[in-house]
């Protein structure tokens, strides 16, 4: 997020989840066989899954904070290609007797490398974004772009770091580059837990945590 106060936005929420192993056995003479087909690769790329997360906006400089709630998709398209979607409600803290809302709708997609271990990739995103506050309403166009690698950890855990640029088309200045990093772990086969920190650059940092649910 870029700032509350002057209408800046968090685009995309980057990210999404899955992984660990799933097995199921087949009985022959006693002998438990594992089922290839139904073996669930460590990470979170080429996954089906949705996140429900929450983030802790810490604008620089100021006494002003704010909430994010977001509900995300992720659907695996094909080898190496996955859709995006994801909405998130931004609250602030008050400031000059009034609050800052926010609304934003994004849907994408992220092209990645199917190397194992470690899984470079680039993701896409457009929306739309519709801020309120007293006396104050605005929409707008949005955009943004990211680069960054999953990296396998350990068994059911990776990290990736990233970079996003985001940008409202409405108005100036309404553009931000973000840098971060977020680990999930897949406590079960199907449930797994994130935890994220990015600073942009107004130096604002955003701590988010959530949980995801493949399917």
């Amino acid at each position: 997020m870029k700032n509350v106060p002057s209408c800046k936005t968090l685009i995309l929420a980057a990210a999404v989840s899955l992984g660990l192993a799933s097995a199921s056995f087949a009985q022959s003479a006693n002998v438990a066989v594992p089922n290839p087909a139904d073996t669930k690769a460590n990470g979170l790329l080429g996954q089906n899954y949705t996140t429900l997360g929450y983030g802790y906006v810490d604008l620089d400089g100021t006494n002003v904070h704010a909430s994010r709630f977001s509900l995300a998709a992720n659907q695996s398209l094909r080898e190496g290609l996955d859709g995006l979607f994801e909405y998130g409600y931004t609250r602030s803290s008050s400031f000059a007797g009034t609050r800052i809302t926010q609304h934003d709708l994004m849907a994408g997609a992220r092209a990645y490398l199917t190397s194992a271990g470690f899984k470079p990739y680039v993701e896409a995103g457009i929306g739309w974004v519709w801020q309120k506050a007293a006396g104050f309403s605005d929409d707008s166009f949005a955009w943004g772009l990211g680069v960054g690698a999953e990296i396998d950890v350990a068994s059911a855990f990776t990290v990736t770091p990233y970079v996003r640029y985001e940008d409202l088309t409405r108005g100036s200045n309404n553009d931000s580059w973000n840098y971060g990093v977020k680990a999930n772990y897949w406590v079960t086969s199907r449930v797994g837990i994130q935890a994220g920190v990015e600073r942009d650059d107004d130096k604002n940092m955003t701590y988010s945590v959530g949980a995801n649910i493949r399917f």
